[in-house]
């Protein structure tokens, strides 16, 4: 009886080593705050306004090299 005592002590103290895995706890904390920081990087960047690079034209208007005919 004293052997699966044991056996049982023993697997419980391996699963309690591999849950305090620290190095892995760590990096995965840090990861979380870049990524925080990165969504709040982003989300600040819609706030800069661009003007369009190509100049816009307008179809509609009225051909101003027509001249226009008075009878």
């Amino acid at each position: 009886m004293n052997d699966l005592n044991d056996k049982m002590k023993e697997r419980w103290k391996d699963k309690r080593k591999k849950a305090y895995n620290w190095p892995k706890l760590i990096i995965m904390v840090l990861a979380l705050i870049i990524i925080l920081y990165l969504m709040n990087h982003l989300g600040n960047t819609k706030n800069v306004v661009q003007n369009p690079s190509a100049s816009v034209t307008d179809t509609l208007q009225a051909d101003t090299l027509q001249k226009e005919i008075i009878p």
